[in-house]
């Protein structure tokens, strides 16, 4: 818990989730010269508890290659590696066509983490991890903290907060705000910033699958008729072999599906997905989770930016969403490390501006195609199926071209 004598800080970021600890880390590291407070309602993990993960869990996030140098810089690797299995390859298939696509690390000329394309990392690890590594820098740490107001002024915003035990309110003054408070945020409605969104009517079910045989660092995404499914590499536990599982299908099914026994959805899904990962033994708890595609209008004004799923919230198929985070985090604090080197203030419409639009083209080939790929492999037209084909055979038959989509996969954009 921060003192009551910090009134001003050159970046307050308001929400400690991934994005927001992510976005900490990287300013402690790239900017030591910037003060930054990091305010989150709730409370963080006492600094260096011990992370306690059952065998079965429901959620993980794949995080690319050019991410996983970033927390290498970072110095989280060593600690986040217990709790990683890596992605050697993504199989990639289209139910009822036997053609496929395998994208290997190996082929990639520039996939130097340990031949990786990536790897999954269980939630219940990552958060952790990166707070304790907060609190091992100069990032001041409000939290539990309430934002209760924010005001914009000309030379920066001005936030009303509250602790958890303390009805008192307090003020902090910052050079540049940044936003990171998730989803349907609340600050960015009091801010007055629009959002659109596009309700995709589907869910994704998360949870846990146990296998009869090792993985061996394949993560499989399988296209069928009700949405595609991704088996997501898991280190083993407690002897048994595990993957992550997220399966998007249509709300009513979705609700099927949860009612089902353990055995009665392990059936299900063994016939669904196939057999290229071997037999399915087990499923942990069944998660579901509503998609849609939400995207605000505006992502940064003077003083002002707005990172994470407040920003750009992913349908997961393509498990782009916290690497894209993660791209946009780096390229603010490139953009903000600059504007120290030449005595700019953080908050500088210019200098956010032109973050912004160094920005722009990696959101818009990333949304659009995680927007788009799901109801392009979705599709029963004769045309689409027969394009889709045509587009799995050239990059079949063509290395470069096979290279350059595994590398984008890996995150090399960054």
């Amino acid at each position: 818990m921060v003192s009551e004598q910090l009134h001003t800080v050159d970046v307050a970021i308001v929400g400690g989730g991934m994005a927001g600890a992510s976005l900490a880390l990287m300013l402690a590291r790239y900017c030591p010269q910037l003060s930054v407070a990091l305010l989150e309602q709730r409370a963080l993990p006492d600094a260096g508890a011990s992370v306690q993960l059952p065998s079965f869990d429901t959620r993980a996030t794949a995080i690319s290659a050019g991410s996983l140098q970033v927390f290498s810089e970072l110095g989280l690797w060593p600690r986040l590696r217990d709790y990683s299995a890596p992605i050697r390859r993504i199989q990639v298939s289209d139910r009822g066509h036997a053609l496929g696509v395998s994208l290997c690390a190996e082929r990639q000329e520039r996939a130097s983490f340990q031949g990786m394309l990536g790897a999954v990392i269980e939630n219940a690890a990552l958060g952790p991890v990166l707070h304790d590594a907060l609190a091992g820098t100069p990032v001041r740490l409000l939290a539990p903290a309430q934002v209760t107001a924010v005001q914009m002024g000309v030379d920066g915003a001005q936030l009303r907060w509250r602790a958890a035990d303390d009805c008192a309110e307090r003020e902090l003054r910052a050079s540049l705000l940044v936003v990171a408070d998730g989803v349907n945020s609340p600050l960015c409605r009091q801010l007055g910033i629009e959002t659109e969104t596009v309700q995709y009517r589907q869910r994704a079910l998360v949870t846990t699958v146990g296998l009869q045989r090792d993985h061996g660092g394949v993560a499989y995404e399988r296209f069928t008729d009700a949405g595609p499914m991704a088996l997501l590499p898991l280190p083993k536990r407690n002897g048994q072999h595990r993957m992550a599982l997220v399966w998007t299908c249509a709300e009513a099914e979705a609700g099927s599906l949860a009612e089902l026994s353990e055995d009665a959805f392990v059936e299900r899904l063994q016939r669904a997905f196939g057999w290229r990962a071997g037999r399915i033994q087990r499923a942990g708890s069944l998660h579901s989770y509503p998609l849609s595609l939400s995207l605000a209008r505006e992502q940064w004004r003077r003083h002002l930016v707005l990172v994470g799923n407040c920003a750009h919230f992913l349908h997961p198929v393509a498990g782009q969403g916290f690497n894209l985070t993660l791209r946009d985090c780096y390229g603010l604090v490139q953009a903000l490390a600059g504007a120290g080197a030449a005595q700019i203030s953080t908050g500088q419409l210019d200098l956010l501006e032109e973050y912004g639009r160094g920005r722009q083209l990696d959101q818009q080939l990333t949304i659009g195609f995680s927007d788009r790929i799901p109801s392009l492999f979705a599709s029963s037209s004769l045309l689409i199926q027969g394009l889709r084909q045509a587009g799995m055979l050239g990059l079949a038959l063509a290395p470069p071209l096979r290279a350059s989509f595994a590398g984008q996969a890996a995150g090399f954009g960054l």
